[in-house]
């Protein structure tokens, strides 16, 4: 089976968004000494404000996935992007609040720690030991169990029922 050139497409594209994610993740400077002394409740707000439009944009990447006559490859390549940015959004804000972590140090520890969230592994190399980042891994991890995998739960019945018909 050949890869149709819009499912190539859709994938260099998505490549190419989550090399630029990822680039703006390491050069975007994020102020972690300012955020230490604000308010912890405008600073939950923010965090629930994110998740919020964080969810609307997967919504809409979903929405876009499913339109009739993708590819499961599109469909996929579509996904890609969402986790990429899901992925970089929870490493920002563990970067941020690293001072309440064991073993975060860099935004390379922030990123592996949520990428390794995703994936429920958890190796114990980085732990969360404030009460505000524990609070965050439970909120990354209930996104990712019932908005992440949803989406490729969507994405992949339609292309079963598509295959079907």
């Amino acid at each position: 089976m050949c890869a149709s050139p819009a499912g190539v497409l859709a994938w260099v594209r998505s490549a190419v968004a989550a090399a630029l994610i990822t680039g703006v993740y390491f050069v975007v400077p994020l102020p972690t000494e300012k955020l230490q002394d604000g308010s912890p409740e405008l600073r939950a707000l923010g965090c629930l404000a994110g998740v919020i439009v964080l969810a609307w944009l997967l919504g809409r990447q979903v929405a876009r996935a499913l339109r009739p006559g993708r590819s499961l490859g599109e469909q996929l390549a579509m996904l890609l992007t969402v986790v990429t940015v899901v992925v970089v959004f929870f490493a920002a804000l563990y970067f941020l609040m690293a001072a309440q972590f064991h073993g975060l140090r860099t935004r390379v520890d922030a990123l592996y720690f949520s990428v390794i969230t995703l994936g429920t592994v958890g190796y114990g190399d980085v732990v969360p030991l404030g009460q505000g980042a524990k609070a965050l891994v439970i909120v990354q991890v209930i996104f990712d169990l019932i908005v992440v995998t949803s989406a490729l739960a969507l994405i992949v019945g339609v292309w079963r029922s598509q295959e079907s018909s």
